[in-house]
């Protein structure tokens, strides 16, 4: 018997439109398993298994903010408070 494959390219946006709510559910839960995202507080958000650049320069600017935080007036520590609300 031959042994053949066929490639189909299908947009991801295209693909997820005609999923039903709970294959949305089921495709998340096989993205986190797999690695692809990780929960916090109940919430899924992108792995962070899958650094880059940006991820990088991201988490040492939030770095330099912990160890700066002498130097925030009242404004700004009133300012990152709320977004730390909104966001958890």
């Amino acid at each position: 018997m031959a042994d053949f494959s066929t490639d189909i390219d299908i947009d991801p946006s295209e693909y997820v439109s005609e999923c039903s709510h709970s294959e949305i559910i089921e495709l998340i839960e096989i993205l986190v398993e797999d690695g692809h995202l990780d929960r916090f507080n109940g919430k899924v958000r992108p792995s962070s298994n899958h650094n880059g650049v940006i991820d990088d320069e991201w988490k040492e600017g939030l770095s330099k903010l912990f160890y700066s935080k002498h130097l925030l007036s009242s404004e700004d520590e009133i300012v990152i408070t709320n977004i730390i609300k909104k966001l958890v």
